[in-house]
């Protein structure tokens, strides 16, 4: 090796301590099943890059690029698959089994994600939430896809129930059902059944291959 390699490799190494060192600061929460191509985890101004299997931390923004996906799966089997140009933060997640606690809180701040939801649902007395900026979720046994879609933020339900609540009101979707928010302090619009281009088209934007 040159010295001018070993002066790059020390380089990039020193750079990517800060991030590594926050990173290992915090609980492991997951990791990262599958990404196409590039996707990252953001947290206090520190961005690292990640690979399949990579761990996902508390207090993480998962975010993909504008041609990226990315799908992790947490602790408790709960899988997250962001679209494209997305960023979702874990902002609580606590699983102590079957007999313990269980909290899980997310807020998604841009693009489209699809949730299918592990062990923490099945835990009497969990806390689950949602927040997508124009409504909040609350989920039961659920699998569903959220996001921008028609020139609304979209909220398909695929399994379980999905409550979609803004300032003005709310709304209970079931399987198949979905529903467009335009606005906090405009309440949901009806709950309807997608049509099945529409379903196709909202869910290849979380496909992770």
């Amino acid at each position: 090796m040159t010295r001018l390699s070993r002066s790059v490799g020390f380089v990039l190494a020193c750079l990517l301590l800060p991030a590594v060192a926050v990173a290992q600061d915090r609980p492991k929460i997951g990791q990262v099943d599958r990404l196409e191509p590039a996707a990252g985890a953001y947290y206090q101004g520190q961005d690292r890059l990640l690979d399949p299997a990579s761990p996902v931390f508390l207090d993480d923004t998962l975010w993909t690029g504008p041609q990226s996906r990315l799908q992790v799966k947490l602790d408790d089997g709960t899988e997250l698959s962001l679209g494209p140009a997305a960023r979702l933060l874990v902002d609580r997640f606590a699983y102590g089994g079957a007999d313990g606690g269980a909290t899980l809180a997310l807020r998604r701040l841009q693009g489209a994600f699809k949730f299918v939801g592990g062990g923490v649902e099945q835990v009497p007395g969990h806390s689950l939430s949602i927040e997508t900026g124009v409504a909040t979720l609350g989920v039961r046994g659920t699998s569903f896809f959220a996001g921008p879609i028609d020139g609304a933020f979209g909220v398909l339900v695929l399994e379980g129930s999905v409550e979609v609540s803004t300032d003005a009101g709310s709304v209970t979707l079931g399987p198949g059902e979905g529903t467009a928010v335009t606005s906090r302090k405009e309440p949901p619009g009806a709950v309807k059944r997608w049509p099945a281009e529409k379903v196709q088209r909202a869910l290849a934007m979380v496909d992770v291959r």
